[in-house]
């Protein structure tokens, strides 16, 4: 078809949010607005920022080649379910009412951004008599169980997931962030269909760029050891919540408490870290999220980086930070479960060290040998670029979008009902 596409896009977060997956949306969409110029998208989102809900964001914009659209949110005092709970409710009904007035809607993509997203898509995509994809970036109510904040089968876990696999069987496509997670699916929710796919998030290696950008793809120095004068810098940076437990990492934090050639760095915000702050040796650091410049050099300042993932979530989610690690060229330590994708692709691609949680003084070992090994990091980190380079850029995610909404599009050529 010639005429116009539009395609709308629904998150709880968007630019300039710092948090994942208003990260991902926004370099997903300026992808592929360059890709497909014969496309038109808006993105429907909160006018509140995530890490400051005092940041009150303008009702409408433009970023780039995409219309953002901001419906008003709580300003909310605490993360608590209740308060989460209410913030949800009222971005769904928001979300919804502003929906009915755009002229024009060919294809919506929801998300577990916010848990219902799926939900909103869905329902936009009844009223506009056009499909939608859904987009998994964690799997609820599964997450909200194996951290113990639901009942497996309680009443609200049991009519949460028989909505959710409703909103699956309905969409268009279901796409998750990781390969575990489409197993999961398969099993547990008897979706073994086509339509549910694998895309990995990627990322654009240009946010963390220092200096002018090279042929590929802006590559920031990878593998350089730390000199000799300063000591190894073994950094976290990203989101703080349940999912992310820092218990086994403070164990080697104090482990390694009276080795002056190790300092830690942990960056960023969220539930976990009142636990960080309060039991931090002197070896660490604790700074809060920063800029992408920042935050860019930071990261390449680094030595060694951390990931950490509660042991049940393997198959629910995948941390977005370990595409920022790769990129970056830096050796990555995960702790975690062994059967996660991220440990598969250390071992495989042998640029990194997977620990499992709870072995405190594992990890602390771990993190000891990379000190005096400079060749050894050096390595390690040049495989994590390669790694990078070659399955995680985000121009590929782009393109596997492009062509799964293509598809989409052509299957139901009649534009959505104004």
């Amino acid at each position: 078809m010639t005429d116009t596409r539009h395609i709308l896009y629904v998150t709880e977060f968007f630019a300039p949010d710092l948090c994942a997956t208003a990260v991902v949306a926004a370099d997903h969409l300026a992808q592929l607005a360059a890709l497909r110029p014969d496309w038109q998208f808006t993105v429907l989102t909160g006018n509140r920022a995530w890490h400051d809900p005092t940041i009150v964001h303008p009702p409408r914009e433009r970023i780039g080649c995409v219309d953002v659209i901001r419906v008003a949110r709580p300003s909310l005092g605490s993360r608590s379910l209740l308060d989460r709970a209410r913030g949800f409710a009222a971005f769904y009904l928001r979300a919804l009412a502003a929906a009915r007035d755009l002229r024009r809607v060919d294809l919506v993509i929801g998300s577990t951004a916010p848990p219902l997203g799926g939900r909103i898509a869905r329902k936009i995509a009844e009223r506009r008599g056009c499909p939608f994809i859904y987009k998994v970036y964690d799997l609820y109510p599964d997450t909200a169980v194996a951290l113990g904040r639901l009942g497996e089968h309680s009443l609200v876990a049991r009519a949460w997931r028989r909505d959710d696999t409703r909103t699956m069987r309905e969409a268009a496509a279901v796409v998750c962030i990781a390969r575990g997670m489409e197993d999961r699916l398969r099993r547990t929710r008897r979706l073994d269909s086509p339509k549910l796919l694998t895309i990995h998030d990627g990322y654009d290696a240009a946010r963390i760029a220092c200096g002018p950008m090279t042929p590929s793809h802006a590559q920031p120095p990878t593998g350089e050891s730390a000199p000799a004068h300063r000591p190894l810098i073994v950094q976290y940076a990203g989101n703080m919540g349940l999912s992310h437990p820092f218990g086994t990492i403070l164990d080697a934090v104090k482990r390694l408490a009276a080795d002056s050639r190790i300092r830690f760095q942990f960056i960023g915000a969220g539930p976990a870290r009142g636990e960080l702050a309060g039991d931090l040796p002197p070896n660490a650091e604790l700074l809060p999220f920063q800029p992408d410049d920042r935050f860019a050099h930071l990261l390449n300042e680094s030595d060694v980086c951390l990931v950490t993932q509660h042991t049940d979530l393997f198959d629910h989610a995948l941390p977005y930070k370990v595409y920022a690690i790769l990129a970056a060229g830096k050796p990555l330590v995960f702790v975690g479960n062994p059967q996660s994708e991220i440990a598969d692709w250390l071992r495989t691609a042998d640029c990194g060290i997977a620990v499992p949680q709870g072995d405190g003084a594992t990890l602390a070992d771990a993190i000891a040998s990379l000190k005096p090994d400079a060749s050894r990091r050096a390595e390690m980190g040049r495989r994590a670029r390669a790694l990078f380079e070659e399955r995680f850029h985000v121009t590929a995610a782009a393109g596997k979008w492009a062509a799964l909404l293509d598809g989409v599009l052509n299957e139901h050529q009649s534009p959505g009902k104004a």
